[in-house]
């Protein structure tokens, strides 16, 4: 199974710069009844759920892509597993491995930076992580 199609069975978006959302009504507006901000309590909710889900950036997406790296539901679920270990040791970039497969992830950001198979990982070094979580 795709990369991409996982994501959208479990709901996981690329990271994409959010547009900003309007925060005010203007008086105007609000007379006429065309108001266009969201509630704060549904704003909240959506930037809780969105900080909870794991992400991949475009880099990672064409890397998976390129490389036919494929990732099973289950494989899917142990890598979200192993940023929430990294994140519970204080992990901030760390290389996720699940089975074949390697991941640097921004913990922070829950977001998954690269991808890579086994094979393409053989004889490479990775720098800039500080934590290594194998799921």
């Amino acid at each position: 199974m795709k990369v991409h199609e996982l994501q959208r069975q479990f709901n996981i978006q690329p990271v994409k710069p959010h547009p900003a959302e309007p925060t005010q009504v203007s008086r105007n507006d609000s007379a006429r009844g065309t108001e266009t901000a969201k509630p704060f309590g549904e704003v909240l909710n959506q930037q809780i759920h969105d900080s909870q889900s794991l992400k991949f950036s475009a880099h990672a997406l064409r890397r998976l892509d390129t490389r036919n790296v494929e990732m099973t539901p289950q494989e899917l679920t142990r890598l979200q597993e192993g940023v929430k270990k990294a994140e519970e040791k204080g992990g901030r970039s760390s290389l996720i491995l699940v089975d074949d497969n390697a991941f640097i992830v921004s913990i922070n950001n829950k977001t998954v930076v690269t991808a890579l198979p086994k094979e393409a990982s053989l004889g490479n070094v990775f720098t800039n992580i500080d934590s290594v979580a194998i799921v």
